[in-house]
């Protein structure tokens, strides 16, 4: 409540400013008014991310606030819980795919904390959902939740959902299945559960995933078919007041439809901005207009200035609207279509430059041939929103529905084609790539700088450009340097596997069971962050647990690892039974898998100075393991609580 009334008293300041300088027409203490409006507005800003703070207790009454979307072996849907999100999984079964937006559901388990990241410089899922809002989850089997048959939602929202399962059934039914299905679900209605984890890497690695994202094209689109349908029916103030109405109303029904992506939300609000002016009789700025849709999205939840979609999105148009004229106006072409495809080529230059600091601050890549991939998607990817856009119109009425059906299929089957010749190139995803926190300041800086200096041409600015890319290359130098001498010994967490990795300086050695080096996916996301921070190849030189080792790093011989003067023993019954009974002295002992706990064994063969319970250890056995040292006076770590560095910790 305080906060509140101090809100209140500094927006009446501000309107007793405001009438006191437009009655003394005093201009020279105008930058009181402006310092004090940056007070408000700031302050609205902390106010407002305050209350989207809030985390409430767990309760045993629980709102769909999503569909369900169907997973291997769960149904994973968004719960409300009294204003708070959870994410639940639930046990398959068609009562679980039946649950509806709005359902009302009474949970019989306690809810759990998403854990924090396990290895160093993994993805941080926890603070990924928290940005949105997500602060538990929960995993239900088929008698730990009912159904009340209750149903508390929004009705718009009920609707846009109900209708967007209508438009995705046909699609189907007009023919466009399989991955092309994926695909023209996510262009056309923003719904990218369909979409296949390989196609989707396809798209990143040609740097078209920006096609997949429904955005500011497809509302121009949508803008431009309905004004040109509204527009038959006549010219009249009138009836101009009601058509631009009806296109407030589809565009942001539109938006609802596929999600409210930050994306979709800023292009609907620009759009939104200009129609109001033409209400109004007055011209938009476009800078202004994406300033005030910023602003308009960051008062609804400020968590949005933390999300990659939005800063790519705004960061990109931004880019686009700064850089694109004088990049295309240093070449001049006579031919009009060579022009119209170097005009392409300036837009998607434009927004990579512009988003390349964030790409590589965020993912550690960056994409070498979006400028071809640019080149084929933008005239296909239009030809499958108009067909699609056409298809979910006209989807009943016969023959005509199928043929636009074949047309969308046949155009996202070009799409797919051409992104998986392009990511197949050499070097198309460049990985590995890294800028710590104030390298990517310096990096926006720098972004900056180049955006003042192309637009204001002042050539003092390029002082200000050499001095900040002097002190950027410096910082990368110091840090490579500084890297040459490490070395590392660490045993991460990857679930269900064994995972062991030997730095030294930049030479990367990785011990792994086979079924890991098989998930590319699972290596993704839990360790090439972390060798992309610390400029080690992020394809390493690997080998399975089983094989012999006799290089500059490491040492393996059977079961014994030998590496930067730490000796670790990976704990085998079998093998075990075949040495000598003279106990051997190991710094660390590793169990894997499922092993039953039995340490008098262990210390009839080893001198252990530290037991590590490997991740791929059931969670009942690792606990029983753990119990077991304890109890033994043995020291002792489970991996599954976190990675370790085995240097570190001797």
């Amino acid at each position: 409540m305080g906060l509140t009334w101090l809100y209140l008293v500094l927006a009446l300041g501000i309107g007793v400013l405001f009438l006191l300088f437009r009655t003394l027409k005093t201009y020279r203490v105008q930058w009181i008014f402006g310092v004090a409006t940056i007070v408000v507005f700031a302050y609205l800003g902390y106010f407002v991310a305050c209350m989207h703070e809030r985390v409430g207790e767990a309760s045993l009454m629980a709102r769909v606030y999503e569909p369900p979307s169907e997973k291997e072996n769960t149904v994973k849907v968004l719960l409300d819980m009294r204003g708070f999100k959870v994410l639940a999984y639930f046990e398959k079964s068609e009562e679980a795919l039946q649950l509806e937006y709005g359902d009302l559901l009474a949970i019989k388990v306690p809810l759990e904390e998403i854990p924090p990241p396990l290895n160093p410089e993994e993805f941080d899922y926890r603070q990924y959902l928290k940005r949105q809002g997500v602060t538990g989850r929960v995993y239900l089997k088929a008698d730990d939740w009912l159904n009340t048959g209750v149903t508390q939602g929004n009705p718009v929202y009920g609707f846009a959902y109900r209708f967007r399962d209508k438009l995705l059934g046909a699609l189907r039914r007009c023919g466009v299945t399989d991955d092309e299905f994926g695909v023209g679900a996510a262009i056309l209605l923003g719904y990218d559960e369909s979409l296949p984890a390989q196609v989707r890497q396809n798209y990143v690695a040609a740097g078209s995933m920006h096609i997949l994202c429904v955005s500011g094209m497809h509302v121009g689109i949508i803008y431009l078919l309905a004004s040109f349908i509204l527009g038959l029916f006549g010219k009249g103030k009138t009836i101009a007041m009601i058509r631009k109405v009806i296109l407030l109303a589809l565009i942001w029904f539109y938006a609802l439809l596929t999600g409210l992506s930050p994306s979709i939300m800023r292009a609907s609000l620009m759009i939104t901005f200009v129609l109001l002016g033409e209400l109004i009789h007055r011209k938009g700025f476009a800078l202004n207009s994406i300033a005030a849709s910023a602003f308009m999205l960051l008062l609804m939840d400020p968590n949005h200035l933390f999300a990659i979609g939005f800063q790519l999105s705004y960061v990109a148009v931004v880019g686009i609207v700064l850089l694109q004229k004088p990049i295309y106006n240093r070449f001049y072409i006579k031919n009009k279509w060579l022009d119209k495809l170097w005009e392409i080529t300036s837009v998607s230059l434009s927004a990579q430059i512009a988003t390349m600091p964030f790409a590589i601050y965020y993912f550690n890549q960056f994409t070498s041939y979006f400028w071809l991939s640019n080149l084929l998607m933008t005239p296909l990817s239009f030809v499958v929103i108009m067909s699609g856009m056409l298809l979910l119109m006209l989807s009943w009425v016969p023959w005509l529905n199928m043929a636009l059906g074949k047309v969308v299929w046949i155009s996202i089957r070009m799409m797919n084609g051409a992104v998986s010749w392009i990511e197949g190139l050499p070097l198309s995803l460049v990985k590995g790539l890294y800028m710590n926190d104030f390298q990517f300041a310096l990096s926006l800086i720098l972004l900056l700088l180049l955006l003042l200096f192309v637009n204001l041409r002042k050539k003092r600015m390029m002082m200000e450009l050499l001095v900040v890319s002097a002190v950027f290359a410096f910082s990368m130098a110091w840090r490579s340097q500084r890297l040459s001498q490490q070395s590392q010994f660490l045993v991460y967490t990857v679930r269900n596997h064994t995972a062991i990795n030997v730095v030294d300086g930049f030479d990367n050695v990785l011990l792994c069971d086979e079924g890991l080096l098989a998930e590319t996916s699972s290596i993704d996301y839990s360790l090439r962050g972390h060798w992309a921070r610390h400029q080690q190849s992020i394809n390493p030189v690997c080998y399975t647990l089983g094989e012999t080792i006799n290089n500059e790093l490491v040492i393996k011989q059977k079961h014994l690892i030998s590496a930067h003067g730490v000796l670790l023993a990976l704990w085998d019954p079998e093998m075990a039974l075949q040495e000598s009974r003279r106990r051997i002295a190991v710094d660390y002992l590793m169990v894997r898998e499922k092993q039953r706990p039995d340490l008098q064994q262990i210390l009839r063969n080893y001198q252990v100075g530290t037991l590590l319970v490997d991740g791929s250890v059931p969670v009942y056995l690792s606990k029983e393991w753990a119990r077991q040292a304890e109890t033994m006076g043995i020291r002792c770590y489970e991996l599954r609580n976190g990675s370790l560095d085995l240097l570190a910790n001797l």
